[in-house]
């Protein structure tokens, strides 16, 4: 469906854009409606003012008029100027209660009405009545005033006194504050609308700043959202730090995980290449050998796939810990590197003592696996391995080889991720680092020394 909304308020219009436009809206219907009630206002106060001064003029009539009994007399010349001169603006007229007219002022010589009715009908003795009147295209205000005149002999005759002022002063003073009236509330708008705009701006400044941070963050130029923020969006900004430091431990993790699993598939494909190369120069009887050495190879970088790619996905402390046998575990592993390391002719020392590791089968494959693999790889023709366990400790294990073994100063930048101090043998310097990635993990210890074969003594031990 089209969207109806105007291009203001589109979707992806600015925010400050909407509350300004709403604020303006508002402001205007409000001060409009406020326009509308002084308006009126004024009119009603200005029609009293009127009325009260049609009043006064009928009060000074009233005190200049004689009555006998014949007839209704007032001065030729009034008080008033505006009563003595045809075509002023004021009129006055005295109807009998038959309405009858008993009076009239000279300035109403011209002034033409047809129902003077209006003027005394249901008008109760002192009782007054304001209103408008038309006359031809004119339209005028008048007051009536009905009176009781005591004559001789307690006689009481009813006059109406009419006094009459044309509408062109009224309207000239309504123009004119109308004019006023809006002028000033238009520029009382456009101040305020200024006003709001500046106040947005300051007040979504907070927002601007949180977009050019995440711009900053697009472009590589921060890391996460550093700036001070006002408490609204406070929390906002908190939730997408630690959403952008899980992303960036999900990368890092993505990417530490297919080099551990180039690392840890090393082993098993060298066996492969060894066994392929066999199949060459060994007879018929030794291919069941080899394929079984193949397949058990085969099945391995299987699991070691699968166990690389689940910790990608899932906090290792998650996975399902269960008791582990070592000694076969490690048996296997020896059995392996003498197949990959078999031109060097490796003698090996095994010291066994029955313990358990309590984990993932694989992270201890892991662990064990590239201490050993770094044994054979480095030493000249002697390794050592005892496994064992102790106070406090579930399960111990020694590597030691009769290779030149690593310096003291170096030894701490061994376990770092990346870090070789020999460039003679193939690999990336990340097996001692996942080492103690999965030995942190599990609240273990790693050491590194001399041993007394003359190369490196790694120790590796489990509480």
């Amino acid at each position: 469906m089209p969207s109806v909304l105007p291009p203001l308020f589109h979707k992806q219009s600015s925010l400050r854009n909407r509350l300004l436009v709403t604020a303006s809206l508002v402001l205007f219907i409000f001060l409009g409606l406020m326009g509308l009630v002084f308006d009126r206002a004024f009119q009603k106060s200005a029609e009293n003012s009127i009325a009260e001064r049609l009043k006064i003029q009928i009060y000074g009539l009233l005190s200049v008029t004689e009555f006998d009994s014949l007839e209704l007399t007032l001065p030729e010349i009034l008080q008033e100027p505006r009563f003595n001169n045809p075509g002023s603006d004021l009129f006055a007229l005295v109807l009998d209660d038959m309405g009858i007219e008993q009076w009239r002022s000279p300035s109403s010589v011209d002034l033409a009405l047809e129902d003077l009715g209006l003027f005394h009908q249901e008008l109760a003795p002192g009782e007054e009545r304001f209103g408008r009147v038309s006359v031809t295209a004119d339209t005028y205000f008048y007051l009536s005033y009905k009176i009781l005149w005591l004559g001789s002999g307690e006689v009481a005759t009813p006059f109406t006194f009419v006094v009459i002022q044309t509408s062109e002063a009224y309207y000239r003073e309504i123009t004119s504050y109308r004019n006023n009236l809006w002028g000033w509330l238009v520029g009382v708008i456009l101040i305020l609308i200024g006003v709001q705009a500046a106040v947005m701006k300051w007040g979504l400044a907070p927002l601007g700043e949180l977009a050019s941070d995440l711009k900053a963050i697009e472009d590589g130029r921060q890391a996460f959202l550093d700036g001070e923020y006002p408490e609204e969006i406070e929390g906002v900004t908190k939730n997408l730090n630690l959403l952008l430091a899980s992303e960036r431990a999900q990368r890092e993790r993505y990417r530490t995980t297919m080099a551990d699993l180039a690392h840890s598939l090393k082993t098993p494909l060298a066996i492969l290449k060894g066994s392929a190369n066999q199949l060459e120069y060994q007879g018929a009887s030794k291919a069941i050998e080899i394929q079984n050495t193949i397949d058990e190879q085969v099945a391995r970088m299987d699991e070691i796939i699968g166990y690389q790619l689940e910790r990608a996905v899932i906090d290792s402390s998650t996975l399902i810990k269960k008791s582990i046998l070592v000694n076969p575990i490690v048996d296997r592993l020896i059995a392996a590197m003498e197949k990959v390391y078999a031109e060097k002719e490796v003698s090996v020392e095994l010291n066994f003592q029955d313990c358990t590791f309590f984990g993932d089968e694989r992270d201890l494959m892991e662990v064990l696996g590239n201490i050993i693999d770094n044994a054979y790889k480095y030493c000249d023709k002697r390794v050592r391995v005892d496994l064992g366990r102790g106070k406090g400790i579930d399960m111990k294990v020694i590597v030691e080889d009769d290779g030149s073994g690593i310096e003291e100063m170096h030894r701490t930048k061994m376990l770092n991720r990346g870090s070789r101090l020999d460039s003679h043998e193939a690999g990336q310097g990340i097996g001692l680092a996942v080492v103690v990635e999965i030995v942190n993990r599990y609240g273990g210890e790693i050491k590194i020394e001399d041993s007394i074969l003359g190369g490196a003594k790694v120790s590796v031990s489990f509480g």
